[in-house]
């Protein structure tokens, strides 16, 4: 065999954010933050021409390969960087995804005593802040008269906070509450907090550069497994040649992906036996048409946001004719995960009003089980992921 041949399981793919939209932020050798633990795959998806010319025969001439318009794919396990409040390494390619980045480098509350509250929301004192929505997304760790790691669903300025699942007793004044130290990432409409990044893919030899790049994720979690974060980008083709593997690609120590054990799973304020949930963005890209540009497109630009997901509960006699209610009536339900137990590598998944669009009953192992498709309501208030 020769020596020449590219052995796949030699690479690495790195990515960092651009200053200017399609101009190469690596410039040449990534540097160590820049790496990115996953799976790679592109698709170059060229315009292709039809060739008008006549042969003489009944034989077509050859399409003509006109510009590239590069789909890159990329998956990536759910796993932090081990310190809370620093962002896990796919944290840029989200922020180029529609999301924006809040970083809460100190933990909100000592943990600090409520005010009043229900088996749903909770009424935070000082030092929580009056700004509505100020936490939504965020983790939130209880004490006091209960031990419990919760997601925040919604936040009003008279410091109200509803928590992702119904408690078998109301929060009072017992109840200890903090918002710990976390990266969380949520969606905005805002075009000026958009980001683009570079993204560099080396294989055993070769090198394939890519700009402008923005995109889609999507998030699967399985029960007793980890977590994967599915990164659909687009952007414009750079270079694609021979380069060696730059030093100090796989030098870091990365953390074991949390499983999905002994977390949170909530639909709808209840236990959700699930043994997968599927979330996805659904964020539409184009590359804006650009005959000035290298291959005839500009930098990607998000066009449309259309977040859902699936999710497969067991059925049980507690939860299962309210969940069918809140299918029929079109009733926004909360949704709520949490995999991992130890700082910095923990991670929360909120979805405010997921509305089930789909409610089939099947069966799971002789156990009955509802397969649910939803949609995501909310503007720019759909979908939350926080690091913690």
């Amino acid at each position: 065999m020769t020596l020449s041949l590219v052995r796949m399981r030699f690479s690495a793919a790195a990515a960092k954010i651009e200053t200017t939209p399609g101009t190469d932020a690596i410039a040449g050798t990534p540097a160590s933050t820049d790496w990115i633990a996953g799976d790679f795959q592109v698709d170059f998806n060229p315009q292709v021409i039809d060739n008008p010319e006549l042969t003489g025969t009944l034989d077509k001439a050859p399409s003509i390969v006109g510009g590239l318009r590069p789909q890159i794919k990329m998956r990536v396990p759910l796993r932090g960087v081990g310190t809370a409040g620093t962002a896990p390494d796919f944290g840029k390619l989200l922020r180029c995804c529609t999301m924006i980045e809040t970083i809460t480098a100190a933990a909100v509350g000592a943990p600090t005593a409520a005010t009043a509250g229900t088996t749903s929301t909770i009424t935070l004192g000082v030092p929580f802040g009056t700004t509505a929505q100020q936490y939504r997304g965020m983790p939130l760790l209880l004490s006091g008269d209960r031990a419990l790691t919760t997601g925040v669903a919604d936040y009003t300025a008279g410091k109200v906070a509803t928590v992702g699942e119904t408690m078998a007793t109301a929060m009072t004044v017992s109840t200890l509450a903090q918002v710990p130290i976390n990266v969380l990432y949520g969606p905005t409409s805002d075009e000026s907090q958009y980001k683009t990044c570079t993204i560099y893919f080396y294989a055993d030899g070769l090198q394939w550069t890519f700009t402008g790049c923005q995109g889609t994720w999507s998030l699967e979690l399985t029960s007793g497994g980890i977590g994967y974060l599915n990164f659909e980008m687009q952007g414009q083709m750079g270079i694609h040649g021979t380069a060696a593997m730059p030093s100090g690609w796989n030098t870091g120590i990365r953390q074991t992906p949390p499983r999905w054990v002994a977390g949170r799973a909530q639909l709808n304020g209840a236990l959700a036996r699930c043994r997968r949930l599927m979330l996805e963005a659904g964020i539409q890209t184009v590359l804006p048409d650009n005959p000035e540009a290298a291959q005839g497109y500009d930098p990607a630009v998000p066009i449309i946001r259309d977040s859902k997901g699936t999710i497969d509960p067991l059925m049980d006699t507690t939860s299962q004719v309210a969940l069918y209610n809140a299918f029929l009536a079109g009733s926004a339900m909360k949704l709520m995960a949490i995999v991992g137990a130890i700082a910095g590598n923990r991670f929360l998944v909120v979805a405010p009003a997921a509305k089930a669009i789909g409610f089939r009953p099947s069966d799971r192992d002789n156990l009955g089980q509802n397969e649910i498709t939803f949609q995501l309501d909310g503007a720019d208030s759909d979908l939350f992921l926080a690091s913690f």
